[in-house]
Formats: C-alpha cells, sequence, structure tokens
C-alpha cells in the first residue's frame, strides 16, 4: 500500500484506546458487561460513539468523576441515559435539572434517586412543564408543594388543582385569584360539596362550565346552573350524563336553539314532540 494512501486510511479511523475491540457493537457489549474492569470503562466513557458512552452511562457502578464526565457529555443521549440511571446520585441528577434537552429533564424528574434537593432545583428551574409535572406529582414533600402553590405559573397551579389528593392544597387552589387554576380546581372529583357551591357561583363562566361537565352537583347548585347567564354552562349542564331529567325539562324551554336541542336529545324528545 502506498504509505499516504495508509497515512489517510489510520486518520480517518478513530483510535478507541488500547486493548479494545474496533466494533462499536463489541464495545457496547464491554460497557454493559458487569465483569468490564474500571479501568475499560474509564476508556468506554471517551469512546468516540455515542453509543457506546450510553451504555456506560447506564452502569450501576459508576464513579463519581465518571458521572460527572458523562453529565457534562456534548450528546443528549448519553446525559439522558445517566438521567435514567437508577443509581444516580442526587447531586448528579440537579445538575441536570437545566439541562438544554427535555428528555434529559423529564429522565431527572422521575428518576427514582430524586430527592427534596432535586424537588428544589426543579421548583426554581425555568421549565413550566417539568415544574407542572412535579406539581402533579402524588409523592413530593409537603415544602414543596407549598413552594409551588405560590408558583407564579396559571399552568403548574393548575396541575395541580386537577391533580391533587391533598385537602388543604386543593382548598387554597379552589380560591386561587386566576380563574383558569379555579376552573382546574372544578375539574378534581374530591372537591367537597361546600366548594363545589362555591365554583358555582364563580363570576367566571368558565370555572362554571368545567364544574358542570366534571362533577355530581347538589339540586341546589343545579337550580341555579339552570339559569346561568352564560350560554355555554347551560348547554354543558344539558350535555353531561350526571343532569338529572327535571332539570333537562327546564333546558327544552331555554332561550338558545343549541341549549333546547341538546337537551331534547338527551331526553330522547324528537323536534316538537312533548
Amino acid at each position: 500500500m502506498d504509505p499516504k494512501s495508509a497515512s489517510r486510511t489510520e486518520a480517518s479511523e478513530p483510535t478507541v484506546g488500547p486493548a479494545l475491540p474496533g466494533r462499536a457493537v463489541l464495545r457496547i457489549e464491554l460497557a454493559r458487561d458487569a465483569a468490564t474492569s474500571q479501568e475499560v470503562i474509564e476508556l468506554l466513557a471517551n469512546d468516540p460513539n455515542s453509543k457506546v458512552k450510553c451504555a456506560v452511562a447506564g452502569r450501576l457502578d459508576l464513579p463519581e468523576h465518571l458521572l460527572h464526565g458523562l453529565a457534562a457529555d456534548p450528546n443528549n443521549k448519553v446525559r439522558q441515559a445517566l438521567a435514567e440511571n437508577p443509581t444516580c446520585p442526587p447531586a448528579v441528577l440537579a445538575g441536570l435539572v437545566d439541562d438544554p434537552s427535555f428528555d434529559v429533564r423529564y429522565a431527572v424528574l422521575v428518576n427514582p434517586r430524586a430527592d427534596r434537593y432535586v424537588h428544589e432545583m426543579i421548583c426554581r428551574s425555568s421549565d413550566e412543564d417539568i415544574r407542572r409535572l412535579l406539581a402533579e406529582s402524588q409523592s413530593i414533600e409537603e415544602d414543596i408543594k407549598t413552594t409551588l402553590l405560590r408558583d407564579p405559573s396559571v399552568a403548574v397551579r393548575g396541575g395541580m388543582a386537577e391533580t391533587t389528593v391533598d385537602p388543604q392544597i386543593l382548598a387554597a387552589l379552589v380560591s386561587d385569584p386566576e380563574p383558569k387554576v379555579r376552573a382546574k380546581a372544578a375539574l378534581n372529583p374530591l372537591t367537597t360539596q361546600e366548594q363545589r357551591r362555591r365554583l358555582a357561583r364563580d363570576k367566571a363562566a368558565s370555572v362554571r362550565w368545567a364544574l358542570v361537565q366534571s362533577v355530581e352537583l347538589a339540586e341546589e347548585s343545579l337550580e341555579e346552573l339552570v339559569h346561568d347567564r352564560s350560554v355555554n354552562v347551560r348547554w354543558w349542564l344539558a350535555t353531561t350524563p350526571q343532569t338529572p331529567h327535571r332539570f333537562l325539562r327546564i333546558l327544552t324551554e331555554d332561550k338558545s336553539p343549541e341549549v333546547r336541542t341538546q337537551a331534547r336529545m338527551r331526553l330522547g324528545l324528537k323536534d316538537g314532540a312533548e
């Protein structure tokens, strides 16, 4: 072979370190093998192939310096593999909370090692979606709930309002100053009858129609809602399956033709039939 050609061939082939197989698939197997020595793992953690590094990032026995090195890897998939590692320590996970990749940030959120410290870092994150997902979790610490209760994002507080099983948190969110949050609280099946009465009289129509389509209401509230000033509220009342027939019959005389039609359909009445 011409020396110059040989030189070009060598330059085009990545150097993966001594004693390592040239085929990436074999290096991946090495990275996954629990019997592979730490010396070889050190080499594989710097492999030019990102799939090899992903395999390393998933190991359960990584030393601290390799964990931090992989957390700083420029490849999103490598950082994601590390964030998904169930033995990844909280200190490393916390460093990935503001990662540029959503997949990495989500992996941090759902990692079983994500503790109170990681949750605190998520509360300070600029990622509204991740904060909302944390707020919707039922396994967060009490002080984290309190922090998220004051979150500036309507989406975060709304997500918590719709899904919380904590009576105190729900009570606070039923009275949230933002109608979109109260509307989400109206969807929560754990609201008390007293809370439902309050929501049925909410000044925002969006709250009232969210309530009507979501939960069973006391007749006292239905008596008011069947004459609600919002056609959307009355339409939803005519649509929802839990509305008693006597209220549907009132709605068949509604001033809105859409409401009348919907109520008659629910009662099985044909046009012109009584």
